[in-house]
């Protein structure tokens, strides 16, 4: 897992003001998905506990970690739901979590389209 160094939280704490955790027991709800690894595959993949985890409430919410990621040489992994199977959206080497839940609105209905946000169940 790569750690973070204090600049990088202060980042966090700048930008997500109460949406963003680095405490190891809210992280490693994120270290897996719905169902559970094969004893098999598990060794491949290592440490799946995330760095940090993020939560926007916006689409220019969503751009920020983008951004300071890519500056930054921090990999980003999105999360809906969790509700894939065996790894669909595992968080490998350090990552962070862009977690969609609060994200989770209908944004327009028109015809027999509907758009929303990524969080949405």
């Amino acid at each position: 897992m790569r750690k973070l160094d204090q600049k990088h939280i202060q980042w966090l704490e700048n930008n997500f003001p109460g949406r963003y955790t680095i405490d190891p027991r809210e992280r490693s709800m994120y270290s897996h998905d719905i169902g559970s690894i094969p004893a098999t595959i598990r060794p491949f993949l290592g440490n799946t506990t995330p760095s940090a985890v993020v939560q926007p409430v916006s689409e220019e919410e969503v751009q920020k970690p983008i951004k300071w990621a890519l500056s930054e040489r921090i990999p980003l992994v999105p999360r809906g739901k969790s509700t894939s199977s065996y790894g669909g959206v595992l968080p490998v080497k350090g990552v962070i979590v862009v977690d969609f839940c609060r994200m989770a609105e209908v944004i327009e209905v028109k015809d027999d389209t509907v758009t929303v946000h990524s969080g949405i169940s």
